[in-house]
């Protein structure tokens, strides 16, 4: 059932999406133009429909708020924006505003689809508290209400070009100083290659992705000093419109690549996991030569046994609130039952990346026991193993990233080449879309009200319940986890954008320019979550 309401909102969404899109062909007032602007927000309606029946189910289902996985974060991020698009629409009846906020749910959909969906009956001890309600709620609409803005901000930015003001030789210098800036910059990383520091052992056509993606860091901040210097727009905001058009076609090629990138990253931990189940198997063997319904028990059995300790030991930490010691956790390894050997002193981290992994062992067990069959002969293992030995190395050497050195810069020159037909096809579109575009003075007051209404319940949500729930559940108020970090810094640039609009009167090109990378560092701290893990990596 969950399925199919995915499916439902996702395809919803997505008419809904090319209902906009076609809507802004016809002129204003005429019959195809009246038809499109009643059936795109229907579209959304039933999209929106939909994914709140998916959201009800899933909280029946679990007893808990669907906000614990990345899936379910973006689903419910989804639906905040989905509220907004209706609330947007409402303050400005534009086409043009419908046709810019609806595929942020569609695409929100499609990322959330790229993860797990797999239901957590049970939550740790540490989430099983209310202040996971309060801090991930508010900060889901926090954003929602970011992405809000972001999406101002873009409109702005765009519509404040004004292409007769820029001489046609300031374009094409503009785009000469950022391909001599990409050229400087993969010659800077040759040359670091060529002394061993850096994309050591890569080779072949992904070598030249990885200079492109390297070069792309230097070229930069080479870039804007150039250009600063050398570039002059006679007043035409051409910069504000590169900004804009740069940062949309890179946020949309970096989340498609990174959702296809985490998606072969899971096919190969699967297969991994599996060899290791198979091994577990074959351990569980003995010297009988097959796997039986008995040993199979004996395994499972002390799996279990197993599993029952961490989850003692966690229910400890959550009392203790600190690293635990060998005494303060010997009654629980003797009353036990097992002859697990552990390493103290023992984390929280620890413990609960052994806890998810016994778990993960006893599933994984049994449903390749049942496909199997018993008994089952250790030849037959043997054979299945090396078969996804096989699969794992064709995964991993077939790979989109080098498996070892090099993956960021190769993720970074993969973005690179996708946003560029994005970045054309937006800034050739900019100039006949101008008129579509509300007017400055409205995008801008929206803008700041938009940000003025998400920035309190974001100190509130992900700043000040976060701290008091960390120091709950972890016993400290501040990690220096990645999540924490990047939360923070999207706080700061939303705190100096409304500042310096209160203070300084600042508005128009800055105010939307940090209003569109306050998201974007939003969007970077929620995949650099999933990158570098972290005390918020159990999504």
């Amino acid at each position: 059932m969950e399925a199919t309401l995915f499916s439902i909102s996702l395809w919803s969404f997505f008419a809904g999406m090319m209902a906009h899109f076609l809507g802004l062909f016809p002129r204003e007032g005429t019959r195809a133009g009246r038809l499109f602007r009643w059936l795109a927000p229907a579209l959304v309606i039933i999209g929106s429909g939909s994914l709140t029946a998916l959201i009800i189910q899933r909280w029946a289902t679990q007893g808990r708020v669907p906000i614990s996985s990345s899936y379910e974060y973006l689903s419910v991020l989804t639906w905040f924006v989905a509220v907004f698009y209706f609330v947007v629409l409402n303050k400005v009846r534009k086409p043009l505003m419908g046709a810019c906020i609806s595929p942020g749910m569609f695409l929100g959909l499609v990322f959330a689809g790229m993860y797990p969906r797999k239901l957590e009956m049970t939550l740790i001890p540490a989430l099983q508290s209310y202040w996971l309600k309060i801090h991930v709620s508010l900060t889901i609409i926090g954003e929602a209400v970011f992405a809000v803005a972001f999406v101002l901000g873009i409109l702005y930015l765009v519509k404040n070009y004004r292409a007769d003001r820029v001489d046609p030789q300031s374009r094409r210098k503009s785009l000469y100083l950022f391909l001599g800036a990409e050229l400087v910059g993969m010659n800077v990383v040759g040359i670091l290659r060529a002394l061993g520091l850096v994309l050591a052992g890569v080779r072949g056509p992904v070598l030249v992705v990885c200079l492109l993606g390297g070069g792309f860091l230097v070229a930069v901040p080479l870039y804007l000093w150039a250009c600063r210097r050398l570039v002059a727009d006679g007043g035409g905001n051409h910069g504000g419109l590169i900004f804009a058009m740069t940062v949309f076609s890179l946020l949309v090629s970096g989340m498609f690549l990174g959702s296809l990138v985490n998606r072969n990253q899971q096919r190969i931990e699967s297969t991994a996991y599996r060899i290791q189940t198979l091994d577990r198997l074959v351990e569980g063997i003995g010297g009988s030569g097959e796997l039986t319904r008995e040993s199979l028990e004996r395994l499972l059995g002390e799996k279990r046994r197993e599993l029952d300790l961490y989850l003692g030991l966690e229910k400890l930490h959550a009392q203790r609130k600190h690293t635990l010691s060998q005494e303060e956790a010997r009654e629980l390894i003797d009353n036990s039952g097992t002859e697990l050997r552990i390493d103290f002193p023992l984390t929280l981290g620890e413990i609960r990346q052994e806890r998810r992994r016994l778990q993960g062992d006893l599933v994984e067990i049994e449903a390749l026991a049942g496909e199997l069959g018993l008994p089952v002969k250790l030849a037959g293992l043997t054979a299945l193993r090396r078969s996804l030995v096989d699969d794992y190395n064709r995964m991993v050497t077939s790979g989109l990233l080098p498996h070892d050195s090099g993956r960021i810069s190769a993720f970074l020159g993969y973005m690179l080449l996708i946003a560029v037909p994005f970045f054309i096809l937006g800034y050739l579109a900019a100039g006949p879309l101008q008129d579509r575009i509300p007017e400055l003075e409205i995008l801008d007051s929206l803008a700041y009200r938009t940000v003025s209404l998400g920035f309190p319940i974001y100190t509130f949500g992900a700043l000040i319940c976060g701290a008091v729930w960390a120091h709950y559940a972890w016993g400290k108020w501040w990690s220096n986890d990645p999540k924490e970090i990047g939360s923070l810094i999207v706080w700061f640039v939303y705190a100096i954008y409304l500042h310096a609009r209160y203070v300084k009167s600042w508005s128009g090109t800055q105010a939307a320019a940090a209003a569109v990378l306050g998201f974007l560092l939003a969007v970077l701290g929620f995949v650099g979550n999933s990158v570098l893990g972290g005390l918020h990596a159990y999504g």
